[in-house]
Formats: structure tokens, sequence, C-alpha cells
């Protein structure tokens, strides 16, 4: 019986594993520009911005595995939404750097506004830590001036609604 409790506790983990793969291949993959000196600034600034905004979310999300790690429903849960958000934050960032490219000047200012306001409206966690939530919206030294504090599923589905 502790044989057979073993090897299903194994494949559950192994599972569950698996189902991070897209958190993990976008850490590694953001990681991994953020550090090369081969790219130009900005897309390492890019980089930089989704890899610390995938650490702040796994930082918020962590306790709520961590309060009963017997739990394997409450871990699924979190590692999914943990997906989503991930998932979600990627194709916020690529959206935004797309139709940052495509505008001029003019409409860029609207294009960064749209989606600063998006990401600012749509809090995930209501971190009351603004310092660290804000630490690249108030930065001019980042063209990714948004909250880390973000539903970025919520986000996302804002800015797509628009007539661009």
């Amino acid at each position: 019986m502790k044989k057979l409790f073993l090897i299903a506790s194994l494949l559950c983990l192994t599972m569950t594993i698996q189902a991070q793969d897209v958190f993990n291949e976008l850490l590694s993959s953001s990681l991994k520009v953020a550090e090369d000196t081969s790219k130009d600034i900005e897309t390492r600034k890019i980089a930089t911005f989704k890899y610390d905004e995938l650490c702040y979310m796994k930082q918020k999300l962590l306790p709520e595995v961590m309060k009963d790690t017997t739990n394997l429903v409450v871990f699924n849960k979190v590692i999914d939404l943990l997906n989503q958000q991930s998932y979600a934050m990627y194709k916020f960032v690529n959206l935004f750097v797309e139709k940052l490219s495509a505008g001029k000047k003019k409409k860029q200012e609207s294009v960064i506004a749209i989606f600063k306001g998006a990401s600012i409206n749509n809090p995930l966690f209501n971190d009351e830590d603004t310092s660290l939530v804000h630490a690249y919206y108030n930065n001019d030294n980042y063209i990714t001036q948004f909250s880390l504090d973000t539903d970025w599923i919520k986000a996302l589905e804002e800015v797509q609604k628009r007539e661009w």
C-alpha cells in the first residue's frame, strides 16, 4: 500500500511539474534574453520586465500552495493560474510592442497610455506595496511601464477589445 501511495505521489508530482511548462519556459526564455548582451538594450529591458513579473507572480502565489502542501487541488489551481497569467502577460507585452512599433509618435503615446491603464486598472492581488508594484509603472527608463500587480488575462482582454 505504501508503495502504491509513493508511486501515485511521484506520478502527481511529475504531472504538476509538467503543468508548469508554460511558466518555466517563459521564465527561462525571458532570463536568457535579458542576459544576452548581443541583444539591443530595449529588448533586454522588456525581457527583464517579463522575468521580474513572472518572479513576482510566483512569489505572490507560492503562499497559497504552502498553506497545505498535501492539497493537490489547490496546488494544481495555483499552477494553472500561474500558467494562464504568465501566458496572458507574454501576449499582452508582445501586443504592446507590436502596437507601439506600428504607430507614429502621437499614436505611440496613446498606445502607452492604453496599455498602462489596462495594467493598473486590473489588479490581481491588490498588493499594497506600491513601491514594488509600481517599480516599472513609474519608471521612465522602461518602455514596459506596467504594474506588477496585474490580472494579465483581464488586461489583455481590455486591450484586445479596442479598435486598432
